[in-house]
């Protein structure tokens, strides 16, 4: 009898641990699925930045091409002054207006600094979040210890009990 309680009793343990060790694994998954979210946005922004950086250089490319024929076409072509003149004014205009966006550009920063706080406050809570949770897990385990050690004590206290009871005699 006193085996089969003692099996009882390791199989009650087993099962709380199992339960425990199924708890914290539960845990774990929300911060797996929001690391492979954070992986994900940032492929889409890598993804994104090279498919608007990429035609922006093309353009550059076509438009630093395009000054350099114009001018080319202006030395050869001095009997045409007045129309050079004029092509040359609008190119520096378009130039100017067209180098002011991309010096703009050029000098922002891939980011915005309001964005990055705004990611960083999350990155705080998140953490602040997981530490609680790891907190109150703690204080959980703490407590069903305490209990484990109260329940087998009390257990060690009947089997004790039952061990210096003496069987009657029969009449």
């Amino acid at each position: 009898m006193r085996d089969l309680r003692a099996a009882r009793d390791d199989l009650e343990r087993r099962v709380h641990d199992l339960k425990l060790t199924r708890q914290v694994t539960m845990q774990s998954l929300p911060s797996i699925r929001l690391v492979q979210e954070n992986d994900k946005s940032l492929v889409t922004k890598i993804n994104s930045t090279l498919v608007n950086t990429v035609p922006l250089w093309e353009t550059q490319l076509a438009q630093a091409v395009t000054i350099q024929r114009s001018t080319e076409a202006a030395q050869a072509v001095r009997e045409a002054n007045d129309l050079t003149n004029e092509l040359l004014e609008k190119n520096a205009t378009n130039l100017r207006a067209s180098n002011r966006i991309v010096r703009e550009e050029m000098e922002r920063g891939v980011f915005d600094i309001e964005a990055v706080k705004r990611a960083n406050a999350e990155l705080v809570a998140t953490i602040e979040d997981s530490l609680a949770i790891a907190d109150e897990g703690r204080l959980r385990r703490a407590k069903a210890e305490e209990e484990m050690i109260k329940m087998e004590a009390e257990l060690r206290d009947t089997l004790a009990a039952a061990s210096a009871r003496t069987p009657r005699p029969q009449t």
